[in-house]
């Protein structure tokens, strides 16, 4: 259309017809008569058709205008529950937060996190992308989530299109069924490992790539029997005492009451370091930005948290 028209316009149209007065509508909408006579002579316009017959006394709606009339509404209604549903989000009393995460920080950080944060805020609902770390930071870069919780695999702090903050050092550890000759005592070196059936996760996992990269070449000779996917199959198979495990103290301490014992592992020893991912500049919603606060809590709790210094 080549004159151009504004809700504000619709809303004249509609309050004409609903009171049955020009001079009604006017003192309504806080118009001059000739204000608003201007508004509907602009829908009209743009529409290419005489939408209200009016003289100075009677007010009536023309063919055009009566079949107009319902879509002018719905636009109206359609607007106004707009703005509620961006109040709501705005002071997060509705909406949808999405998030990536690691499967190990969504298995066994996030629930208490998420749990104290439906409690805050029942009317918003939460979706997490649950992935590997090859995955997460690309969920948050192409706007997929609104931030999102990695592990540090490579320079991924030098991305220009990412905000990169360290949350915490996640040392890796020794599970093993509790009883297990390896359960009580000390640092563990992987000496001690020989002959002993490993479970090992597979080459998707960050924590297995990050695992080989720096493991001694005495330990890559290690009985490595049992390969899977997830690290919540890994602990079930310790927990059956299939064998011991390599696996980041964060999950251990989260499990705390099951039959699984942890012990730091040394010469050498690893950590993974967690991360938060932020796309550089972006302004997170009011309900992912209390989300953050609650998670990044319940990290800075945890041994060698940087969040906590």
């Amino acid at each position: 259309m080549q004159d151009r028209f504004a809700l504000k316009d619709i809303a004249a149209f509609v309050r004409v017809l609903e009171l049955g007065s020009f001079k009604a509508a006017a003192h309504d909408l806080s118009l001059t008569p000739s204000a608003l006579t201007q508004r509907l002579q602009k829908l009209e316009d743009a529409v290419g058709a005489r939408l209200i017959d009016r003289t100075t006394r009677t007010v009536a709606v023309t063919a055009v205008g009566r079949a107009f009339l319902p879509s002018a509404r719905r636009l109206l209604d359609q607007f106004d529950r707009s703005i509620t549903d961006l109040q709501d989000m705005i002071h997060a009393r509705g909406g949808r937060v999405t998030i990536a995460s690691l499967i190990s920080i969504a298995t066994y950080v996030l629930p208490p996190a998420l749990a104290r944060f439906s409690a805050a805020y029942p009317d918003v609902s939460v979706r997490t992308i649950d992935d590997s770390e090859q995955d997460i930071a690309e969920y948050v870069r192409r706007g997929d989530a609104e931030f999102a919780v990695d592990m540090r695999t490579s320079d991924a702090d030098d991305d220009p299109e990412l905000s990169i903050t360290p949350i915490m050092e996640d040392r890796f550890v020794l599970a093993c069924r509790t009883g297990h000759p390896l359960a009580a005592g000390g640092p563990v070196g992987w000496d001690r490992l020989a002959d002993m059936p490993i479970v090992t996760l597979g080459a998707r996992s960050g924590t297995s790539r990050l695992l080989t990269d720096r493991l001694p070449e005495r330990a890559r000779a290690l009985n490595w029997r049992y390969e899977v996917q997830h690290l919540s199959t890994m602990i079930g198979f310790i927990e059956a005492g299939i064998g011991v495990g390599i696996a980041p103290e964060l999950a251990m301490r989260a499990i705390a009451g099951r039959p699984i014992s942890y012990r730091p592992i040394v010469d050498p020893a690893f950590s993974r370091t967690v991360l938060l991912v932020e796309r550089r500049g972006a302004t997170l919603s009011p309900s992912a930005s209390a989300l953050k606060a609650m998670l990044l809590e319940e990290f800075s709790g945890a041994p060698c948290s940087i969040a906590s210094r």
